[in-house]
C-alpha cells in the first residue's frame, strides 16, 4: 500500500469517527432532554403551519411519546425591536395561554403571530425582533419549562416576511423576577 492509499484510508476512517461522534451527541442530548421532561419525547419548536389563511409562524408541540403533555403557555420576549409606525406601546414581551393536551404519537401548531404582533406594539409598517421563547407544560402533575431556540423575525403586520432561527445566538429570554401563579413556581401560596 503506497502512502497516498494510507493517507486516503485514514482519512476516511478519520471522517466516519468523527461523524459517529456527532451523531452518538446528539442521540445523547435528545435522550438526556427526555429524561429531564420526565421521560416524554416532547420536541416544541418554532416553525410554520397552515393557520390563519396562509402561512404562519407558530410553536410545534410534537409529543412523540405514549403519554399526554399539558402544554400550559408560552411566553416570548422581543429584543432589538426596530418598529416604526406603533399604536401602542411595545412590551416586548406576552405571554400566550394554551391550555391544551397534545394527545400521544401526535402534533399540535399554536400560531404565534397574533402575540407577537401586540409584543411588538402593533406596528402599521414592516418590523424586525429577535424572539426568544419559553414554553411551559406539565406531564403528569410535574410542570417544566423549556426554552426554544431564538429567531429573528421581519414581519409587516400580522404577515411573517421572513424568519431565520439563530444557531449560535444565546437565548434573551430572562423570566420575570416576581412568578405569576405559585404552582408553577413550586412555592406554595400565602
Amino acid at each position: 500500500m503506497n502512502s497516498t492509499t494510507a493517507i486516503g484510508l485514514f482519512a476516511a476512517l478519520l471522517f466516519i469517527a468523527i461523524l459517529a461522534y456527532f451523531a452518538f451527541r446528539i442521540w445523547l442530548n435528545k435522550r438526556n432532554e427526555a429524561i429531564r421532561d420526565g421521560g416524554v419525547d416532547f420536541r416544541p419548536k418554532i416553525g410554520f403551519t397552515r393557520l390563519d389563511g396562509g402561512a404562519s409562524l407558530a410553536v410545534l408541540l410534537d409529543n412523540r411519546s405514549d403519554r399526554k403533555v399539558w402544554a400550559e403557555e408560552i411566553e416570548i420576549v422581543l429584543t432589538n425591536l426596530v418598529a416604526n409606525d406603533r399604536t401602542a406601546e411595545a412590551s416586548c414581551r406576552e405571554v400566550q395561554k394554551i391550555h391544551q393536551n397534545v394527545g400521544r404519537q401526535d402534533m399540535l401548531p399554536v400560531s404565534l403571530v397574533e402575540t407577537i404582533y401586540k409584543a411588538a406594539g402593533n406596528p402599521q409598517r414592516k418590523y424586525c425582533c429577535l424572539m426568544s421563547s419559553i414554553l411551559r407544560f406539565k406531564v403528569d402533575e410535574k410542570m417544566f419549562e423549556r426554552p426554544l431556540a431564538p429567531h429573528t423575525l421581519r414581519m409587516a403586520g400580522l404577515t411573517i416576511v421572513s424568519e431565520q432561527r439563530e444557531r449560535w445566538a444565546k437565548s434573551e429570554f430572562k423570566p420575570r423576577e416576581k412568578a405569576r401563579d405559585p404552582q408553577m413556581a413550586g412555592t406554595k401560596p400565602k
